[in-house]
């Protein structure tokens, strides 16, 4: 039955299926501090009693102790003595109500759980454990048909547990079912923990729904699973695989009148949809579609696709643009397609099989200056031409590099067959020389447009001849290449130089192994793009409008997606492109700018179009799997470190890693959290690609698979949704963790106070305050646990650590800070592996007077001191006190220093520009004015190397690096401004005598860095 046919026959149906249980007792349970009861609603609460017994004994009453809401759920709840669960035994739990009585028969002690199950809605199974005994919560597994999925620790809250349980409330587990279990038919669902099993039984799902498109962009209507509970569903809006829009379900009067639901309605808000959506309840990749969005645009070039399949495309090319002239005239102007619910288009048939043969083509090669690329491409070019099947057409628009002239006039003198070789008397543009070139064109043959900057791989041509002719239809074919957008390899659409520095050859034969099927495609790209000549003689030539050229080819296309034309990437293909040899990087960027513009408002869909292929990104798997292969090839270890992405010294530190020196075939990756996925960067690859949880699980699963041994290095654990953490961390790769600030046990990361001033350490129920309002930081899924509490939390993170294989500090300070709050041991303090930068001359030491010079460098936010230099500058002015500031870097407000005579401000610099930059200020030291205990500091590694002392608070690393290498001076960590200010005058005559420390010559190599850490963290130190 099709999705509206089955929407129409849903809202015509209107039997009352719901019978509401009897009395108002839901369900009742026992937990480790007392009795819960849900009611049904609009139940009375003073119908209800509980007694209860213990063994053989007598029932004794259990009164309720209080009544609350939680979730839009009514609660009663009864206290329990610890006692009746501090052994083993049994409990005889009553609860009576008008016209019944249920009686439970409850095992306690050791081993025994009580497991709650809400029932599965939206394809996810949640609920809730609670220990029968002194124990702590157990794992869960979810079960489905008898076979157990991997522990779960519960760690959601659940607020109708906050009363009296040890756990705060944290007892909650969620199970997303497995695509299996969703496949419509029965299967066995329940819940593990320890020995106690709780099940639902056999399970289906049984979706009813209808939807109604209320305006062009907005969608409401009703949903339900019939096998689920009476509790809010989440729909999903999904286009190309990606969520762009979710609700969750409410309650509606009709719908409760008629099917008994509180929660069945939706509503998506205006602008949340678009065309090519498709509405889903469950799992992305698992749910069932209750409806799909089409655009009038997708619409008009089916219409015109169905007309040009069957068909000769000249017999109803008149037809097709009778429905073309109709889609611009009531569409294009408007700025976009209005909604229809519509079925998913079924894929057409794509067999090898029915391809035909292709005809002759001829390749068209404009040049413009450029010669090197120019030798490269045509190298790569002439040996795949054929005479009779592939020519050439090598056009010179009047280049004024005479070297190009005369390697031009050398290859024609060659003769070689199916080369011809002309020059434009004036130059015309890439889109006139591309014309012109159109218009040499024998007739039925079609042209492959060659940028004369890439460099194609052997029977590229070819294979580009037989994507485009795969099936009927197809307007043109692109190959993939490393600086193609959206066709880029290995990652898109940034441009990144080959992969692994390896030639096109290789590249190429990689891709041809995969066996891939031609994907379609937005629009053809032009650098290398092989045109069908029945597209090209209805769609015409380039249009001259698009001048010096950028975005013309894109025109063409989606001129020819109008009338019914597909374009496809040969996915089997490979070519180099260098890019942009013709026009300067600004110029380009100008150009394009313009002409994307123009490209956008005559087709308004495009961009909307392109964004959703990004999304979907139905290349990923192929690339993955041929980046995976080459690197295995090549690769014996890839350490990858799992970042933040956010700069600073994390992220300087894995800079640093990269540039030891180590073997050739051991690869170093960088991982960060970025919008829609993962970035990872390889290091000597070369390689940028962006990629899902389970796609790099993959590639490192298809990297160990061929002998590569994969470590894997936390540098951070914000931004990441704890599932994923669990999977790196679950034992099948070593890791260690490097403790670069304290975002392990505070959620501010830099254990700072509601000040911006350090907190002191105070307890972890003391840090909650500082989390209820938020924190700056994202910890992804674990963001609800900052406001009731941070045991889960902390849970979560010491674990861990301990299961680190090794935990390294920069210094000693910060693995004494984790030692006392997590009573963590074997911490390898190892500074991080520096050198000496190149030195310049260093400031000549001279006695001075005058006003004190302070400088202040880096990015001075609040946790680096921002409040405490801003308040000792107006103390300064105000006091009329000699001493001036200067911060070389930016600050958090630059409004509030703005005024300040005695405080200026560099702004953003290089790190290669602060030795100038401090020459400049010429200081007479440099401050550290951070208010938290640093890690490490590399400002202070900077500031030594340019040759200056440095004045610093006494508190973590830097006055532990201070206090063993000399080269400053410490001040009492102190608020008061009045007397650092003076501590701060008196500093320079302190520091005549300062000797200033150096930096190791050179860094040592990776392995030595490693050996150090090995050294002090033998194998198999105690963490407890």
């Amino acid at each position: 039955m099709t999705i509206l046919k089955r929407a129409r026959r849903l809202a015509e149906t209107g039997r009352q299926w719901f019978v509401p249980p009897p009395g108002p007792v839901a369900w009742c349970r026992l937990y480790n501090c007392g009795v819960l009861v849900a009611l049904n609603p609009e139940a009375d609460a003073d119908a209800v009693s509980l007694t209860l017994a213990q063994g053989g004994e007598r029932d004794q009453p259990l009164p309720v102790d209080r009544t609350f809401v939680a979730d839009g759920v009514t609660y009663l709840h009864a206290a329990l003595d610890p006692a009746l669960i501090a052994g083993t035994g049994r409990l005889r739990l009553t609860v009576t109500e008008p016209g019944r009585a249920e009686q439970q028969r409850i095992a306690v002690g050791p081993g025994h759980h009580t497991i709650h199950l809400d029932g599965i809605s939206g394809g996810v199974l949640s609920g809730w454990v609670s220990s029968l005994s002194s124990d702590p919560l157990p794992a869960v597994h979810l079960m489905v048909d008898g076979l157990e999925g991997e522990p779960v620790r519960p760690g959601l809250y659940r607020p109708e547990l906050r009363f009296g349980g040890r756990e705060g409330g944290w007892n909650g587990f969620r199970f997303t079912l497995p695509a299996w279990a969703l496949d419509g038919q029965p299967h066995t669902i329940g819940v593990r923990a320890g020995d106690t099993i709780a099940t639902l039984g056999a399970y289906a799902p049984h979706l009813r729904a209808s939807l109604y498109i209320e305006a062009p962009d907005r969608v409401t209507g009703w949903v339900f699973d019939e096998a689920g509970p009476d509790r809010p569903t989440v729909v999903r809006a999904v286009r190309n695989g990606q969520e762009v829009a979710q609700v969750e379900t409410h309650a509606r009067p009709d719908l409760l009148e008629l099917f008994g639901r509180h929660s069945a309605a939706f509503a998506f808000p205006p602008g949340a949809l678009k065309p090519g959506t498709d509405l889903a309840v469950g799992p992305i990749g698992a749910g069932e579609v209750i409806g799909h969005l089409r655009g009038t645009i997708e619409l008009a070039r089916a219409e015109a696709r169905a007309l040009l399949l069957p068909n000769d495309p000249s017999a109803t090319r008149e037809e097709r643009l009778a429905v073309h002239d109709r889609l611009v005239a009531a569409i294009r102007p408007g700025g976009g397609a209005r909604l229809v619910l519509g079925e998913i288009a079924a894929p057409e048939p794509d067999s090898p099989g029915g391809a035909r043969t292709p005809p002759p083509a001829c390749a068209i090669v404009p040049v413009y200056n450029g010669l090197s690329d120019l030798k490269a491409c045509l190298a790569s070019l002439l040996p795949q031409l054929a005479p009779g099947r592939m020519r050439a057409l090598v056009i010179d628009d009047a280049s004024p590099d005479p070297a190009v002239t005369t390697y031009l006039d050398a290859l024609a003198a060659e003769a070689r067959p199916g080369l011809t070789v002309l020059r434009n008397r004036e130059n015309l543009g890439f889109i006139g020389t591309v014309n012109a070139g159109f218009a040499l064109l024998e007739p039925g043959e079609d042209c492959i447009l060659v940028n004369a900057d890439t460099v194609l791989a052997p029977r590229a041509l070819e294979k580009l001849a037989a994507a485009c002719h795969r099936r009927p239809g197809i307007a043109s074919a692109t190959p993939l290449s490393n600086n193609a957008t959206i066709l880029g390899f290995p990652g898109m659409p940034e441009a990144q130089g080959p992969l692994l520095g390896l030639p096109p050859a290789a590249i190429d034969a990689a891709l041809e192994a995969a066996s891939p099927a031609p994907v379609t495609i937005p629009t053809g790209i032009g650098f290398c793009l092989y045109l069908n000549r029945q597209a090209l003689d209805e769609v015409g030539a380039f249009s001259p409008e698009w001048g010096r050229g950028y975005c013309e080819e894109v025109d063409w296309c989606l001129k020819a997606r109008d009338l019914g034309w597909i374009h496809v990437a040969a996915t089997d293909t490979y070519v180099e492109h260098e890019g942009s040899a013709s026009f300067g990087k600004g110029e380009r960027l100008a150009i394009l700018e313009q002409n994307h513009a123009r490209l956008v408002a005559l087709y308004p869909e495009y961009q909307d179009e392109v964004d959703a292929f990004l999304a979907a990104d139905p290349l990923a798997p192929l690339r993955l799997a041929v980046l995976g292969q080459l690197l295995a090839a090549r690769l014996r270890r890839l350490t990858l470190h799992i970042g933040h992405g956010l700069g600073g010294g994390a992220t300087r530190y894995v800079d640093q890693i990269r540039g030891l020196a180590r073997a050739p075939d051991h690869e170093i990756g960088s991982l960060a959290p970025v919008r829609g996925g993962l970035s990872l960067t390889l290091d000597t690859a070369r390689a940028a690609v962006t990629l899902g949880p389970d796609q790099l699980v993959g590639l490192l699963e298809r990297l160990e698979e061929a002998s590569v041994a994969v470590d894997l290095h936390l540098d951070a654990r914000f931004g990441y949704e704890s599932a994923f953490l669990d999977r790196l961390v679950s034992g099948r790769w070593p890791y260690a963790v490097t403790l670069h600030d304290f975002q392990w046990y505070c959620p501010k990361v830099h254990l700072v106070d509601g000040r911006n001033v350090y907190c002191e350490e105070p307890p972890a129920d003391i840090c909650r305050h500082c989390t209820v309002q938020g924190v700056t930081h994202d910890y992804a899924d674990q963001n609800a646990l900052m406001g009731g509490g941070l045991d889960g939390w902390l849970a979560t993170n010491e674990r861990i650590l301990r299961g680190a294989r090794r935990l390294v500090a920069p210094s000693h300070d910060t693995a004494a800070r984790y030692a006392r709050r997590l009573g963590l041991t074997g911490i390898a303090v190892v500074p991080h592996p520096e050198a000496a930068p190149a030195r310049t001359a260093p400031p000549p030491r001279r006695p001075r007077t005058g006003a004190v010079r302070v400088a202040v460098v880096g990015a001075l936010g609040n946790h680096k001191g921002f409040e405490l230099v801003v308040a000792l500058a107006e103390r300064a002015a105000r006091e009329r006190r000699p001493i001036a500031f200067t911060v070389i870097g930016y600050v958090a407000d630059p409004r509030r220093v703005a005024g300040l005579s005695n405080l200026t401000v560099t702004g953003a610099y290089r790190p290669d520009d602060l030795p100038r930059l401090l020459a400049e200020a010429d200081p007479d030291y440099v401050f550290l004015s951070s208010v938290w205990p640093e890690t490490y500091s590399y400002v202070l590694s900077e500031a030594w190397a340019a040759g200056y002392p440095v004045v610093a608070l006494d508190i973590g690393a830097p006055a532990e690096r201070i206090r063993a290498e000399g080269g400053g001076l410490l001040l009492p960590f102190s608020r008061d401004t009045a007397s650092l200010l003076d501590a701060l005058v008196a500093a320079r005559g302190q520091l005549t005598d300062a000797v200033i420390p150096s930096l190791p010559a050179t860094a040592p190599s990776l392995a030595a860095y490693e050996a150090a850490i090995e050294t002090a963290l033998p194998e198999g130190a105690g963490r407890a």
